[in-house]
């Protein structure tokens, strides 16, 4: 799609003033790379690729050196986080937590050497895909949470944790032992509890309300969660893993509904 794309901008403007086209199909936009001694007119870019059937507006331009004291800014980011939903930033440690969690599993399966050679990369970076998109989703529902000003006391995520473990037939002392094993965190653990619980009490007490069936309740979630994904700022400070997370949704095929342009 986006070669089609290409080709019919160059085309159309006699120019090959585009160097780059990236889609991230989570969240619905598109960043072009563009040289702005020959592309002059930005409105085109949205058009081609509305042109194409996926309609666009264009919602930001930068320029080089903003694009650079950007970059210098995520670098430093990037140190403890891999990405920002707004002002929900996500730690690199959770993320780490995480993707040893998920690699532990894989040659607990299949076996230490799961990971080794092409294959193997494939495999990670899948799984880097993965997990980044599971925790970018989790960002956006805690943003909207947020802006809403909703929070659980810290009482209440006590009395519903114990809840759990009293359902699991476990204490947390066994929970911590579990975890260990599997070189997961316990506290990373419990925040991944709270923050479930959050989104879970917030979405029954409000966004949900007053719909009773099932397939109300999911079309109803679906609604809400696909125009918080489409209104969320999501900035990758980790440009690698952006780049891993953009090329698997690019296998996707498809694209995006707004656009950026950088020089």
């Amino acid at each position: 799609m986006w070669q089609l794309f290409l080709h019919r901008y160059h085309r159309e403007r006699q120019s090959n003033g585009i160097s780059d086209v990236l889609v991230d199909l989570s969240s619905g936009r598109v960043e072009v790379f563009y040289d702005s001694t020959r592309v002059k007119d930005l409105t085109l870019i949205a058009s081609a690729i509305t042109a194409v059937g996926y309609p666009a507006t264009l919602k930001q331009t930068m320029s080089q050196n903003e694009i650079e004291k950007e970059n210098n800014l995520f670098a430093d980011r990037a140190r403890l986080y891999i990405a920002a939903v707004g002002d929900w930033e996500i730690a690199r440690g959770d993320f780490d937590s995480e993707l040893s969690h998920a690699r532990g599993r894989y040659e607990k399966a299949y076996g230490n050497s799961i990971f080794t050679g092409d294959q193997g990369d494939a495999l990670l970076q899948r799984l880097q895909s993965q997990i980044a998109a599971s925790l970018i989703s989790e960002g956006i529902q805690m943003q909207e949470v947020r802006k809403a000003g909703f929070k659980l006391p810290a009482k209440t995520v006590e009395v519903e944790f114990d809840k759990f473990l009293s359902e699991k037939g476990t204490t947390r002392q066994e929970l911590r032992k579990v975890l260990g094993e599997t070189d997961f965190d316990y506290g990373y653990f419990y925040k991944k509890f709270e923050n479930r619980l959050t989104i879970d009490r917030y979405l029954n007490d409000t966004v949900l309300a007053g719909f009773t069936s099932d397939l109300d309740k999911k079309q109803h979630y679906s609604d809400w969660f696909n125009n918080a994904r489409l209104l969320a700022k999501v900035v990758y400070y980790d440009k690698n893993l952006e780049n891993i997370v953009q090329n698997s949704s690019a296998g996707a095929g498809g694209c995006g509904n707004s656009c950026s342009t950088k020089q």
